[in-house]
């Protein structure tokens, strides 16, 4: 059973977390300061930082959950082949979890980490994250200790899947799923991997694809 203590903690995240992405929404990223966040949410600046190190850390404070529950859907996907078109699936279903909850406010982090110009480095990062999480995991697979780089490149391409889909999604029509438009990434991704690799075979040996 959760304590009084925990629950108290839990509202106050929620509070800081709802407070700063209202204010990021509104008025900008860079131009809402931790001031206004915490007098939003009503909450002194201690209190703040004593959960966050940034107004940057509010966005992304699930960022380490969302490697772990990454890594389980790519462990549990029903294709156990180590290619891309096997990795469609389990990301598609990250991404629909990312974007799916009763508030929307995983959408509107989503679409605001996506076109916000500050956020880019720290986007980044967690996109690495992600890319690290299925390469070891592929690698775990095969029982092997370190990724291949092989599994690296494969989890590049799937991450860039998904960052090209999230990146589509936030323009796109409110009824477009995000399933949808991975699954169109995913096949021009192949499409575009398979056509380099016949350019490569014609290069070397000359035959006419």
């Amino acid at each position: 059973m959760t304590s009084l203590r925990e629950r108290n903690r839990t509202r106050t995240r929620r509070d800081i977390e709802n407070a700063a992405l209202e204010l990021f929404e509104k008025q900008g990223y860079d131009a809402t300061g931790v001031d206004e966040i915490t007098e939003l949410a009503g909450v002194s600046r201690a209190t703040f930082f004593r959960y966050y190190g940034s107004k940057e850390e509010v966005l992304f404070t699930n960022e380490t959950d969302a490697v772990a529950e990454m890594v389980a859907h790519i462990a549990e996907r029903e294709d156990p082949r180590q290619n891309l078109a096997a990795l469609a699936s389990p990301v598609a279903r990250f991404g629909r979890g990312l974007l799916d909850d009763d508030s929307s406010e995983g959408q509107r982090l989503t679409r605001l980490v996506m076109t916000t110009r500050e956020l880019e480095a720290r986007s980044m990062r967690m996109r690495l994250r992600w890319e690290r999480g299925i390469a070891r995991q592929l690698a775990r697979e095969r029982d092997e200790q370190s990724p291949a780089t092989t599994d690296i490149l494969l989890a590049n391409l799937a991450v860039a899947c998904l960052a090209a889909a999230l990146w589509a999604w936030q323009a796109s029509p409110e009824d477009t799923t995000i399933e949808r438009i991975l699954g169109d990434q995913f096949a021009d991704a192949l499409r575009l991997c398979g056509l380099g690799f016949c350019l490569l075979i014609a290069q070397t040996v000359r035959c006419d694809c």
